[in-house]
């Protein structure tokens, strides 16, 4: 091939180039968020007391726990998404935020006098709290499996139980301006519990959706 029919193919291509990983996975994961908000106040709507809800402790220390979720799960997502990285300190991040919630809702727990102590982690709400983080989170884990299957991870496992993290975890920020549960306990279980489920789902899709 000439050098001038060489330049002139190179030109021809019209083939954009692809956006940066951080870009492509946080578009979609505002997109999922504004779907899951709009879920939120179509099938719950927001807690009449809430004003009062936003400066309770409980409620402070839950989303400031969620917000260490999130942030580590997208930590270890913008890793995974790129081929051959590894999750780097996402599991220690996440393993920490999870133990720091854990022991304090057994402190909480411990303290409480032993005829409210299926109360303090059943709470009022319990049948539907883990469920409800589940319905919330699937539509901002689809967008996020839909950025991941644009990018190249190499572990899809892996990187769709940490989508799944953070799907779970923004779902249950989200669901708490409904939730009028005070429990650290509670959180502890529940909120835990539904997080949990959603990175189990988002490993098993993982698997099928980013294989190669």
């Amino acid at each position: 091939m000439k050098t001038n029919d060489l330049i002139a193919l190179l030109a021809s291509d019209t083939l954009q180039p692809q956006k940066p990983v951080r870009q492509q996975l946080l578009q979609k994961l505002l997109l999922g968020a504004v779907v899951c908000g709009v879920l939120l106040l179509a099938l719950f709507g927001l807690n009449p007391q809430m004003d009062q809800m936003a400066v309770h402790p409980a409620f402070i220390t839950k989303m400031l726990w969620l917000t260490a979720l999130m942030g580590f799960s997208l930590y270890g997502l913008f890793r995974l998404a790129r081929p051959g990285v590894g999750a780097g300190h996402t599991f220690v991040g996440l393993g920490l935020a999870l133990l720091a919630m854990g022991s304090l809702g057994v402190i909480q727990w411990l303290q409480t006098d032993e005829g409210a102590r299926t109360a303090q982690w059943m709470g009022g709400s319990w049948e539907v709290c883990s469920v409800s983080i589940v319905a919330l989170s699937l539509p901002v884990l689809g967008a996020l499996l839909w950025a991941l299957r644009q990018l190249a991870p190499t572990r899809p496992a892996l990187t769709g139980a940490v989508a799944g993290m953070l799907a779970g975890s923004l779902a249950a920020s989200v669901y708490s301006l409904h939730c009028s549960e005070t429990s650290l306990t509670f959180f502890a279980v529940w909120y835990a519990g539904g997080i949990a489920l959603v990175s189990g789902v988002g490993a098993v899709l993982g698997l099928r959706v980013l294989r190669w």
